[in-house]
């Protein structure tokens, strides 16, 4: 059941829940007030209730009030700027974790990242505190080293190529190149049947990055990881409780960074290609 109430002594029958439903399953009768003509058709994303100017309208169970009041409170364009062009990889982290509270706050946050079709199957995994990541770091680097020991450089996967060197080039000295010595480490994955599930993965753990980044903590994306859990080691994805009919998109460390930026740098533009007529 979707729950769809309108308070009708606040709606003023402006009709732009009507007009702003994606799946086209709220109408309004003439001289009436909003109705829901197909319950099966809804996609669940709400767009009713944020677009309605009153708070008048209720789905899903949502009390209107406790949503946040956009109106004021979006950043300005320089601020937001400033955050994407300053944010940085780090691949240096304090050893303190993070407290439970600002972990779950990321991870809420990061749930409100667009998915195809509005599936909302992205299942975020994160390691709450420094002990479970350094028993997780233990295992994958038992599994790693035991690969490399049995695999042909001449014909080995080029990403086995990769970690290989990430080792050699260091010498005896071996840094933690797979995690970076981070507190946490963060996943996510989609059920392999949804459409763009990688895509939908990708694009929460930009919301986490970003949101992150502004609290002041670091996070670093990390193919070796995704790569070691996707396809050489996939039993330490279901050691982290992940399930088996899962597809990982991406994977992220992340913690308090132990050095701290001042400035953006400055790079050259992407390439563009502007399209004006056909």
């Amino acid at each position: 059941m979707l729950n769809f109430k309108i308070n009708k002594e606040k709606c003023i029958q402006c009709g732009k829940c009507v007009f702003d439903c994606p799946s086209h399953c709220i109408s309004m009768e003439k001289g009436g007030f909003p109705f829901m003509n197909d319950e099966n058709k809804c996609i669940r994303c709400q767009h009713c209730l944020a677009v309605c100017p009153t708070g008048a309208l209720s789905i899903l169970g949502v009390d209107p009030e406790k949503s946040m009041n956009i109106k004021y409170e979006m950043p300005t364009a320089h601020s937001m700027e400033t955050l994407i062009k300053g944010r940085r990889s780090t691949r240096h982290f304090k050893k303190k974790a993070l407290k439970t509270e600002t972990i779950e706050k990321l991870l809420e946050i990061a749930s409100h990242a667009p998915t195809g079709g509005n599936t909302q199957r992205v299942l975020l995994t994160a390691t709450m505190n420094r002990k479970v990541t350094e028993t997780f770091s233990k295992e994958l680097y038992a599994k790693m080293e035991k690969m490399l020991k049995e695999s042909d450089p001449e014909t080995e996967d080029l990403r086995v190529t990769y970690m290989r060197k990430a080792i050699e080039k260091h010498g005896n000295y071996k840094p933690d190149f797979l995690l970076r010595g981070a507190p946490h480490i963060l996943v996510a994955s989609t059920p392999k049947i949804s459409p763009v599930g990688r895509v939908d993965s990708v694009i929460a753990m930009t919301n986490f990055d970003l949101m992150a980044q502004s609290m002041g903590i670091g996070t670093v994306w990390n193919g070796f990881l995704t790569w070691s859990l996707n396809d050489f080691f996939p039993e330490l994805a279901k050691l982290l409780g992940i399930p088996e009919n899962h597809e990982i998109g991406f994977c992220m460390c992340f913690g308090k960074p132990a050095i701290e930026y001042h400035r953006t740098v400055q790079r050259n533009p992407f390439k563009t290609n502007l399209v004006e007529s056909l």
